[in-house]
């Protein structure tokens, strides 16, 4: 196995544009790592009209590869309208720019760059720029120091001096575009504009990305990774493990046509994050590891006695670049495409668990809509052999029942078998149910049910096959038919609004990290399942409320406001409940 390190100057920064193809080549920033990201969002922070008692609301989270999420609802109420982030920046950061570049995803709105200087203190306001942004796309926008206008209270600033780049106390970005609704812009990083910063980036593109690939017999991998448009945040310390020409060259023709298609992008882009690992790793750390969680999402099984890493043998390792290093192997490696419904339709030792999965009719809540990730804990044939048979039928026919029984088997995260032990439990996708991990005669068993075969990999998360069939997390949820009680039960109400609290705690979390996909699947899969609880849990006017709010989602292409229309759903209901459960922020 070959061990080199390639010149940074000709080739390094280059190797980067490889994964970055929408995004020009700059120099590395000097920034505060606030501006930057790959360190989180610690400095900033959220201003927000409630201190004028407006209610609008605003959320910072980190997303995925180092870049801050700024969410929320913006509301008029009570003469309010406005939710604003900001960080303060050291004296003389931007001192010879001539103004800043930002890369954002925004939602479509537009938005204000706001900018405070030293030498024009104000309560409120600052130099502000409005720009727009394109729903769901990456763009980088252009905030000119000289274009920028000082307004305080909404009002321009008389007699204002320009805005002087060396004075700069701090950044921020608000909406106040007075239109009320959810929002959501994701900012990847902010950079000085002109003067050194425009010198230092020209220097940074006369690299040659064509001599980096020729280098490296990665030529193929460059313009799989063009027709893709994929995109890694470009300060990201990444290990990349890049198949050769010749390891593409193994593929199928009909299978790189189909990749390179308009129709295959999101399966060519799985594969390329399959590739790559969010950490900088050494090939002796990566032959210590027994796998490696790919951005994926799935597992890369290393095997040190062949040098491989899922099969593929690694030819020529450690080569170096800015964003962390290249470990180059003879074949492609490819994740596993088929969601879990896919897998437990078509795998024969799922053959019970895909009947009661069709028959409580939450097969498309596992399926390619709903990315997850999902930990199936999946009885085996034999598991359900071992229920009567009268009793399994009469399961089998009771909807209400037989959902808080899969609800048991379902956990909104993925655990892997190793990972088990150190986290102890885990709660249940719906209810009020954790499920406990131990070690019992040397195998890992969940609440009791010993794992036959773990990690089975899915698009959307992980399969174990277990040897016995769990109970439902509630008794009364799995042994009471909807048909049973002609009135509302408080216990019953207790139980749907405890469904209910929990998906909004998972589901919260999800919105804010830029999952907006999943959550929206959770609620879904929530309301769905509070509905198929019964009349004696919730009322008629409830039901028909939650029903109308699956059928509204289902009818919105915009994931985030399907999420909002189901929240918002699940918050009346919860007012309507016995006792309702108290609400997470």
């Amino acid at each position: 196995m070959q061990r080199f390190t390639l010149s940074l100057p000709s080739l390094l920064a280059s190797f980067l544009a490889l994964f970055v193809v929408s995004a020009p080549c700059m120099a590395d920033s000097n920034l505060d790592s606030n501006l930057e990201f790959n360190s989180g969002t610690k400095g900033w922070q959220t201003v927000l009209d409630g201190v004028m008692g407006g209610l609008s609301t605003g959320r910072i989270a980190a997303g995925e590869g180092g870049t801050l999420r700024f969410t929320g609802e913006l509301s008029l109420e009570n003469n309010g309208g406005f939710s604003q982030i900001r960080t303060a920046v050291t004296d003389g950061t931007f001192e010879g720019a001539t103004g800043l570049l930002l890369r954002v995803k925004g939602d479509g709105r537009t938005y204000q760059c706001d900018i405070r200087s030293s030498r024009l203190r104000m309560m409120a306001g600052g130099y502000q720029r409005n720009f727009s942004t394109k729903a769901g796309e990456w763009i980088e926008v252009e905030i000119p120091f000289d274009q920028c206008v000082a307004n305080s209270f909404g009002q321009r600033v008389r007699n204002a001096p320009a805005l002087d780049a060396a004075s700069i106390e701090s950044v921020g970005i608000t909406l106040a575009d007075k239109k009320e609704g959810p929002f959501a812009i994701e900012v990847d990083w902010i950079r000085p504009m002109g003067g050194a910063a425009n010198a230092q980036a020209a220097q940074a593109s006369t690299n040659s990305l064509a001599a980096v690939a020729t280098k490296a017999n990665l030529t193929t991998l460059l313009a799989l990774v063009k027709a893709a448009e994929i995109e890694f945040p470009k300060d990201a310390k990444l290990t990349i493990f890049a198949p050769t020409n010749e390891a593409f060259a193994k593929l199928p023709a009909e299978q790189v046509a189909f990749l390179t298609s308009a129709k295959g992008k999101s399966t060519l882009q799985a594969i390329l994050k399959h590739h790559v690992v969010a950490q900088t790793l050494e090939s002796p750390v990566v032959l210590e590891r027994r796998r490696l969680k790919a951005l994926s999402g799935q597992s890369l099984d290393v095997d040190p006695a062949a040098l491989s890493v899922d099969g593929a043998r690694l030819v020529v390792t450690d080569v170096a670049f800015d964003g962390g290093l290249v470990h180059v192997i003879d074949s492609v490696m490819l994740p596993e495409l088929r969601t879990i419904e896919e897998l437990v339709a078509k795998d024969e030792r799922f053959a019970t668990l895909r009947v009661a999965i069709d028959a409580a009719g939450l097969g498309a809540q596992l399926g390619a809509q709903n990315p997850g990730p999902w930990t199936v804990l999946a009885p085996s044939n034999d598991a359900f052999k071992a229920i009567p048979a009268d009793a399994l039928k009469a399961l089998l026919e009771d909807r209400p029942a037989l959902t808080a029984v899969l609800a048991a088997h379902v956990l909104p995260t993925a655990i892997r078998r190793d990972e088990m032990l150190a986290q102890g439990s885990a709660r249940t996708l719906l209810g009020d149910g954790v499920v406990k991990f131990a070690l019992e005669s040397g195998a890992i068993t969940v609440d009791g049910a010993r794992i036959e075969i773990a990690d089975i990999e899915a698009a959307n998360g992980i399969i174990h096959v277990i040897d016995r069939v769990l109970p439902a997390r509630s008794a009364a949820a799995a042994n009471a038919s909807a048909s049973s009680a002609s009135s509302t039960s408080p216990e019953r109400a207790r139980q749907a609004a405890a469904i209910f609290d929990l998906a909004i705690e998972r589901g919260v979390p999800r919105f804010n990290a830029g999952d907006v996909a999943s959550c929206a699947a959770l609620y879904e899969l929530a309301i769905a399942s509070v509905v198929l609880l019964g009349d004696d849990a919730i009322s008629a006017s409830t039901k028909a409320d939650l029903t109308k709010a699956l059928e509204q989602g289902a009818s919105h292409d915009d994931t985030s406001e399907r999420a909002w229309i189901y929240r918002r759903a699940m918050d009346r209901a919860i007012g309507q409940l016995v006792e309702p459960m108290t609400l997470t922020p």
